[in-house]
């Protein structure tokens, strides 16, 4: 089976890059528009910060193309300050949010920071399986104790 490869950036709204690699004079409103016509997928840091609003979201599946793809980082209240302990609600609230780009939702990551240990396994199991199927998950941990095959065979 042929697999597909998708190219993208973590974010587009830069304005350093108006010259550069966006046409002279575009606006803030028309970066994400013009990014789409050079990459088709993009990840999106600002969930990461805060939850954005259900008009936000939708706005940014208007002006992508029907392939084009999102990821969205989880926010980090759920994964850095609440360490994915009672985070039911919070994490409810994003997939919603993120639920409005529909098929253009490639994938939520969840990242961990380097004090994010194996001690925290347990939060871990426990999180995991409480996640919805519609909703497809990726996992950065930036802690090197992390890899080995117990872990592995939870994330699978």
């Amino acid at each position: 089976m042929a697999g597909s490869v998708h190219l993208g950036t973590q974010g587009w709204n830069y304005p350093a890059w108006v010259g550069p690699f966006y046409p002279p004079r575009t606006r803030a409103p028309e970066l994400l528009t013009v990014y789409a016509r050079a990459f088709d997928t993009v990840e999106v840091d600002s969930t990461f910060y805060a939850v954005p609003s259900a008009k936000t979201v939708r706005g940014w599946g208007e002006r992508t193309p029907p392939h084009f793809r999102f990821a969205l980082k989880m926010p980090q209240e759920i994964t850095h300050e609440r360490r994915l302990r009672d985070c039911a609600g919070a994490a409810r609230e994003f997939l919603d949010r993120a639920r409005e780009l529909e098929d253009k939702l490639a994938v939520v990551l969840l990242q961990f920071g380097p004090d994010f240990t194996p001690a925290e396994l347990p939060a871990l199991a426990e999180f995991l399986p409480a996640l919805p199927q519609d909703v497809r998950f990726a996992v950065e941990f930036r802690h090197r104790g992390w890899i080995y095959d117990g872990v592995l065979a939870l994330l699978g």
